[in-house]
């Protein structure tokens, strides 16, 4: 797999993650309609049961012969698109034609997307990873044939043809679908946006009769309220919102805790802030001064003042999650890790060794009082108010540092330009749930450009790629990455990942703080009944990429409360009327801008990815399979 491959099959699911998750949103509970065991209503048993998939054996028997993987997937039948025209297999392969045409990375490793019937869809590809894997049956959800069957068709045919992506005509048929007009986006979920209730403040999500699923969810209209946690959590304490994303400061969950309707989600979402360093400024690029911050940074301190309880503080200090730790790593590897706790004589002598000195309460580098700029998105609280107490802690230690915001849509070339000297911004990701997702974030290039020393332009942190191993031995980073998801079996994977850890916690060249926690408030009524009792597996699963409350919501476990008024009420930040388009390719596509549940119930996944049993779960797919043919 190419590295740019790599990085993209490892983060490129997790961006709607990451970018939800800074614009806002920790938490949740609920009881259920029924007896606490079985959900409330609707054919939800297979996925609400956590019931993998069956796995057929065999491949297709017409598979090109260069390919090493078929993965073949069966769609259930039968629904619909809100047109009226039926979901096929045909409209994936549009959707990845286009994806060809975009040059996305996943076509260094896919060598063929075809529909064998109206239901039955095949990839081939060159590799097998976890990554790549909830690339192809997770993050797929397709635009209709009807609105963009000629577009797909003459991609379709071009590729067929040999051409190559950055060809004119692939161009001049690109430029075709981003000028395309609709008056509306049709969905195969079990609602669709009505176009005419879109005003700056909310829009009406109206029953798609033939989508999936819809005959078992009885809500008559899901109500969608513009904003984030100023605009929503007025909405809650009126008891006007059934849910949201939004991130809730630790004051918000105290002032919402009094409602009685209120209940939280309260699951690890595998992310987090970290302070970052432009290792080609000095003394960023010396390993030692990285450590001496990791000692000097409370990082309770930090996780409290940013999120409350919604924030754990890391222990381990290795990349990724410290709820994988014991999963990946061997007793004698975590025995071997230094947790950096808070020890400001340890942090001095490091400095030191570095060459700061003190000046009565000042640290002096080369004789001038040291100190530096730590930029952080301006428009996401928690990681605000993180990088402003980091600010404050070392201020007390002896630095001169200060907090320069930026709008968060800044964040990608800020990064992937290193256009700061220290960062605030996030220590892990984790999208799929694999400790090589945060450690590509961390290490590599990630899905903005982290970090690669390589580059001909910006490097990122510029940490160097060529390190060495616990045992003494050289590696390079970007081949560990590699071994570390290559194929699906994850005991092959463990030696990578330990190596990957250990180098982290020697290196720090992110040095983490805190893991966040959803509070997600969920009311039980005066709409809405049904909820899952917490103790269910389906909230196991991570908030932004397989949310249990899309799960619930999809399969008919939730259901309209007795007395209420038959809607479902939800929020998100979408694009603001008239500057969005109703094109599903479109830089400013309304369903670009819409959060869980409203975007998950007009665009169901095939599967599912159920954490409590780690395996994919059916939704609009049936079953599918993976075979090895080369």
């Amino acid at each position: 797999m190419s590295r740019s491959m790599r990085a993209a099959a490892v983060v490129a699911a997790a961006a709607l993650v990451v970018l939800a998750a800074c614009a806002g949103d920790p938490a949740d509970s609920g009881s259920n309609g029924g007896n606490g065991d079985e959900p409330a209503g609707g054919d939800a048993g297979s996925t609400l049961d956590l019931v993998s998939a069956e796995v057929p054996a065999e491949p297709p028997e017409d598979v090109a012969e260069e390919t090493r993987y078929v993965i073949t997937v069966d769609l259930k039948s039968g629904i619909e698109w809100s047109d009226g025209t039926t979901l096929t297999a045909h409209d994936f392969v549009g959707l990845y034609d286009v994806r060809w045409a975009q040059q996305n990375p996943i076509w260094e490793t896919l060598t063929q997307v075809s529909a064998i019937s109206d239901t039955q869809l095949v990839f081939e590809t060159r590799d097998l990873s976890p990554n790549i894997m909830q690339q192809l049956i997770r993050w797929n959800q397709p635009a209709a044939l009807s609105q963009f069957g000629d577009i797909y068709q003459r991609l379709g045919e071009l590729r067929a043809e040999g051409a190559s992506p950055g060809d004119p005509e692939v161009a001049a048929v690109l430029d075709e679908l981003d000028a395309l007009n609709l008056d509306e986006t049709v969905a195969y979920g079990p609602y669709v946006i009505d176009p005419s209730s879109v005003t700056a403040q909310q829009m009406r999500m109206v029953k798609n009769e033939g989508g999936y699923n819809a005959d078992s969810i009885h809500f008559d209209q899901v109500e969608v309220a513009w904003g984030q946690t100023q605009q929503t959590v007025p909405l809650l304490l009126q008891n006007e919102l059934d849910y949201t994303t939004d991130a809730l400061t630790p004051s918000d969950v105290q002032v919402l805790e009094a409602n009685p309707n209120i209940d939280f989600i309260r699951t690890p979402l595998s992310t987090g802030t970290g302070v970052w360093f432009n290792q080609s400024i000095e003394p960023f690029d010396d390993k030692r001064f990285r450590q001496a911050i990791a000692l000097i940074i409370d990082r309770q301190r930090n996780a409290t003042v940013s999120l409350g309880d919604a924030a754990r503080p890391i222990e381990y200090m290795v990349g990724f999650s410290d709820n994988y730790v014991d999963a990946w790593l061997s007793d004698e590897a975590v025995a071997q890790l230094t947790t950096y706790e808070r020890d400001e004589d340890a942090a001095a002598q490091l400095l030191e060794e570095v060459g700061l000195a003190r000046d009565g309460d000042t640290w002096m580098y080369e004789g001038t009082p040291f100190g530096f700029e730590i930029t952080a998105p301006s428009d996401f609280p928690d990681f605000l108010a993180s990088g402003r107490d980091v600010s404050e802690q070392l201020n007390e230690f002896g630095f001169d540092t200060h907090v320069r915001g930026i709008p968060a849509a800044n964040r990608p070339d800020t990064i992937r330009q290193a256009r700061y000297e220290v960062l605030l911004d996030f220590s892990m990701v984790s999208t799929p749930s694999h400790p090589a997702t945060s450690l590509d974030w961390n290490m590599a290039e990630g899905f903005f450009g982290t970090n690669n020393p390589e580059a001909d332009g910006s490097n990122g942190l510029n940490w160097p790629w060529q390190q060495q191993a616990p045992d003494g031995t050289e590696v390079y980073i970007p081949d560990l990455l590699e071994e570390a998801v290559a194929g699906l079996e994850m005991e092959p994977q463990k030696g990578a990942v330990g190596t990957l850890a250990q180098i982290f916690n020697d290196q720090l060249p992110v040095v983490p703080i805190f893991e966040r926690y959803t509070t997600d408030p969920i009311a039980h009524g005066p709409r809405v009944a049904g909820w899952l009792p917490m103790d269910h597996p389906v909230y196991e699963n991570n908030q932004g990429s397989d949310p249990p409350v899309a799960i619930q919501f999809l399969e008919g476990v939730l259901q309209p409360a007795e007395g209420g008024d038959g809607s479902f009420r939800t929020s998100a930040p979408y694009a603001q009327p008239p500057n969005f388009s109703w094109n599903r390719y479109s830089a400013n596509a309304m369903f670009g801008s819409m959060t869980s549940p409203s975007y998950d119930i007009a665009f169901p996944p095939l599967f599912w990815y159920a954490e409590a049993i780690g395996a994919y779960v059916p939704s609009i797919g049936e079953s599918y399979s993976v075979a090895e043919i080369g």
